[in-house]
């Protein structure tokens, strides 16, 4: 199944893999899809901007990412979160435990969002409830481009939410940050001390902003960070667990950290976030292709079309293949994250290099990669009287519930390599 675009029918619509790349990778287009619908929640941020701006402004926040960062935000906050979360379950009084994978990769990667943007106190479990909600409100509000009927209604209700975050989460947190750059700049305290977290960053590069862009820039991260990597993560586990059921010897690769980030890759050529990218012609434009845009004239940029282009991923492009062959400069997660000055900032996060090149445990290897090694460690299996099932109201193919059986305890010499997988 792949994610239906048919209302935007009226736009042109840019299919091939490698035209796609050129639209996105020339500065004659802006980046549309974000304040068609989701202007109230969105505009003004990082990817609404002009090429010269984002960059700009990508070149402060891209400090959050260096590689110590990124190894925090897997092996100090992923990793435990999940693992307690697991663990839980096992201990549970149930004989064969299930768990909703999405609400416990929901709240690992909440911890990591809160890490990433400067939330402070998410030990509360009644606190990490409330910031669920809201980013779930956030994720709606940005993807409401796509919402099947009520866009209006659901861009409002994540422009509440919004103002929610700011008086409860954002608002404190932002004085705390003030204090701190106030106190280093008077030598009050050491400037290591001082966080490198995206309020503190936009504090210190942009202290005269107002609270609502602050703010918006806020929300935009914890939507990229927490909402949309929860509904990749059971595409990319569902489609292992199917191989590893086409491919029985490939169970043991369950702990393989190169084999799986290769296979999120994979999972995420074959299902990224949204259907497709929007661009707006801003003057007339010729690519190298030689295919020629007017100014003013609205793109789609078909991502599934363009991740599935069997000229560059081959015959068997629509199939889930961890050890696909790729031409040369051509990535394994194809345009999941976009390209040219727009790539997304958050994909060295996600999944790393994604490339398949981790081959020790201390270099980074995406969030995506961390969840999907920590889940395979408890032998989960999908339960046919119990599927998965997708939501009705998004034009995107996002599940509602993505309930797993635990079979295996990480204890158990070679439990993953053991998993029953049933698809």
């Amino acid at each position: 199944m792949t994610q239906a675009i048919e209302e935007h029918a009226g736009m042109t619509r840019v299919a091939a893999y490698h035209e796609v790349q050129e639209v996105l990778r020339s500065y004659g287009f802006w980046p549309s899809m974000f304040v068609r619908v989701s202007g109230p929640l969105l505009e003004g941020t990082l990817m609404t901007l002009s090429v010269e701006e984002h960059l700009k402004r990508r070149r402060t926040e891209v400090v959050m990412f260096s590689r110590a960062q990124l190894m925090d935000y897997e092996l100090r906050t992923v990793v435990p979160s999940l693992r307690q979360q697991l663990d839980a379950a096992l201990a549970g009084p149930d004989p064969i435990p299930k768990v909703d994978i999405m609400d416990v990769m929901r709240t690992a990667l909440l911890r990591v969002t809160a890490k990433v943007v400067g939330v402070d106190g998410l030990d509360d479990p009644a606190e990490v409830e409330e910031v669920r909600e809201l980013a779930e409100h956030f994720g709606e509000g940005s993807s409401a481009e796509w919402a099947i009927h009520d866009r209006e209604a659901v861009v409002a209700a994540a422009v509440a939410a919004k103002d929610r975050f700011g008086e409860r989460f954002f608002g404190p947190a932002r004085r705390r940050r003030a204090a701190m750059l106030a106190a280093a700049a008077r030598g009050e305290i050491d400037e290591a001390a001082v966080p490198n977290d995206l309020i503190t960053l936009l504090l210190r590069n942009y202290g005269d902003w107002e609270d609502e862009k602050l703010l918006r820039e806020v929300v935009f991260y914890v939507t990229a960070s927490a909402n949309t990597t929860t509904h990749l993560a059971p595409h990319v586990l569902q489609e292992v667990l199917r191989h590893f059921a086409r491919h029985p010897g490939d169970r043991a690769k369950a702990g393989d950290l190169s084999f799986l980030q290769r296979a999120v890759s994979e999972g995420l050529r074959l299902h990224p976030t949204v259907p497709a990218l929007l661009r707006l012609a801003l003057e007339d434009v010729t690519l190298p292709s030689g295919r020629t845009y007017a100014a003013g004239e609205q793109l789609l940029l078909d991502l599934n079309a363009a991740n599935r282009d069997e000229s560059v991923f081959g015959p068997t492009a629509g199939e889930f293949d961890p050890y696909r062959p790729l031409p040369p400069r051509t990535t394994a997660y194809g345009l999941a994250f976009g390209d040219g000055a727009h790539t997304c900032l958050g994909r060295q996060v996600a999944v790393g290099a994604g490339n398949g090149s981790v081959d020790r445990d201390d270099i980074p290897a995406g969030v995506l990669t961390r969840l999907l090694h920590e889940v395979l460690r408890y032998a989960p299996a999908i339960d046919p009287t119990d599927p998965p099932i997708f939501r009705d109201n998004t034009a995107t193919m996002r599940f509602a519930r993505f309930p797993v059986v635990l079979h295996g305890r990480p204890s158990d010499s070679g439990a993953a390599s053991r998993c029953p997988v049933r698809v």
